[in-house]
């Protein structure tokens, strides 16, 4: 299932459902507002209800918009903390009440949350702020929540970076869903993007 919030491009998320059909996948396109905590939560049951219980949850982070040390208010940091914080907690706690009691002892009924982050959270910009800060509050949430909902639901996080093509995206994710012994860890896929500092100059 494909989440697809306000402003969001449609007939894209459209699309890549219409792609996963052709190949045989069943598919379905789910309206929610990932910025609603109330929205967020009710998405696993809107994904169980149209195509059966979700294994995997996969949370894009989003960036949270141009602010800096003198900018940067409450309002603020508030809307990025629901969209990049708040969303996801709701999706995995969701998840994690869609996987049955009978998982603790049996691994194949076991679920995976996993969060994709960005370049952010190495090389902090001075300009987005708030974003900075989301990536680095999910990363750290990434842990806490294996801790808190294991052994039910394992999460991993995903950072990816400019160089890789989208299908080693994919194919990382595809990895961390299908590794029953990875949880509470980071997978960084950036073509070592996270090693040098970004060409713009420092943090930026």
């Amino acid at each position: 299932a494909l989440q697809c919030g306000p402003g969001a491009a449609r007939a894209d998320a459209d699309a890549a459902a219409a792609d996963a059909a052709a190949l045989g996948r069943r598919a379905a396109v789910l309206d929610a507002d990932l910025a609603l905590e109330g929205d967020a939560a009710t998405l696993i049951a809107a994904c169980g209800a149209t195509l059966g219980r979700p294994a995997c949850a996969v949370f894009v982070s989003a960036c949270a918009g141009a602010d800096d040390a003198q900018t940067i208010d409450g309002a603020a940091l508030a809307a990025a903390l629901a969209r990049n914080v708040t969303a996801p907690l709701a999706l995995a706690r969701a998840l994690a009440d869609a996987t049955p009691d009978a998982a603790r002892d049996d691994e194949s009924l076991r679920a995976c949350a996993i969060h994709v982050l960005d370049q952010a959270l190495f090389h902090p910009a001075p300009a987005q702020l708030s974003h900075a800060l989301m990536q680095a509050a999910l990363s750290r949430a990434t842990s806490a929540l294996a801790l808190a909902l294991a052994p039910k639901v394992r999460v991993a996080a995903l950072v990816r970076g400019r160089a890789p093509h989208a299908d080693d995206i994919a194919a990382a994710a595809c990895y961390l869903a299908n590794a029953p012994g990875v949880t509470g860890a980071t997978l960084t896929v950036d073509g070592g993007e996270h090693l040098v500092p970004p060409a713009d100059g420092p943090n930026e």
